[in-house]
């Protein structure tokens, strides 16, 4: 199954972090992201600014957002 990017994503992390946004590339191990967030708890998130870049390898698990 190919990855869905230039979708918006959840890509919650194996230290407990969590991001939304579109899932732009995958490159040499790594996710990026970009109009990214932090998702907090009870709800709140945090802009972050630029591109995120995630290892895969600290990737549990990604939901795609219809």
């Amino acid at each position: 199954m190919p990855y869905p990017e230039k979708r918006v994503v959840i890509v919650n992390t194996r230290t407990d972090r969590a991001f939304r946004g579109v899932l732009w590339r995958r490159r040499w191990g790594y996710l990026v992201l970009r109009d990214a967030e932090m998702l907090k708890p009870r709800g709140e998130t945090v802009p972050v600014d630029g591109e995120v870049v995630i290892a895969r390898d600290n990737v549990d698990f990604i939901q795609v957002i219809g």
